[in-house]
């Protein structure tokens, strides 16, 4: 099964998200917009895990303590392979929580080596994907907001096409205590 580990975004945001995606969908002709159940906030890509492995990924989960927090959402971009766009909203880089979020991404990274499963080596980028394919003909301008999202709960989610579209189902997840993680950042 196709498995990473991410943050879901609350319905509020989410309302705020779909404003952002409407501004990129009336700047362009095409693109493959994120559902508004699938935007999440990705920590760790697992990729292709075998059902048997799921124990360790719920033990590791379980290890990983951490406080709720918040983090500013205020920038936008896209990242381009192969001449197809992915947009992004991604974190103010000087949100005091940044570091916590990187923290946390570290940590799980670390653990996941240690118990021998694949890592992405590639530099994090605290982001959520607005559309996929996106395709235009004039340069595309967003007015992005300052969009709050709450970092409370982590979860195992699986990827997977049912009847043709991409859904993302939390199997496994870890609600952080209230409030805001006073512990060392890495």
């Amino acid at each position: 099964m196709r498995l990473f580990i991410g943050v879901f975004i609350d319905d509020d945001t989410i309302v705020e998200l779909q404003a952002l995606q409407k501004q990129l969908e009336a700047q362009s002709y095409k693109g493959t917009f994120t559902r508004p159940r699938n935007l999440h906030l990705t920590l760790a890509f697992l990729g292709e895990t075998p059902e048997g492995r799921l124990a360790d990924l719920h033990r590791i989960i379980e290890e990983i303590d951490s406080l709720a927090f918040e983090l500013c959402f205020n920038r936008t971009g896209c990242f381009t392979h192969s001449k197809k766009e992915l947009w992004w909203v991604g974190a103010d880089r000087e949100d005091p929580h940044l570091p916590l979020l990187k923290s946390l991404h570290h940590r799980l990274l670390t653990r996941f080596e240690e118990e021998g499963f694949p890592v992405d080596k590639r530099p994090f980028n605290a982001h959520i994907t607005l559309a996929r394919e996106v395709r235009h003909t004039q340069p595309i301008e967003l007015d992005c907001k300052e969009i709050r999202v709450k970092v409370d709960r982590l979860s195992l989610i699986k990827s997977e096409r049912v009847n043709g579209v991409l859904s993302y189902t939390e199997i496994y997840g870890k609600i952080f205590p209230a409030g805001v993680a006073e512990w060392q950042t890495q």
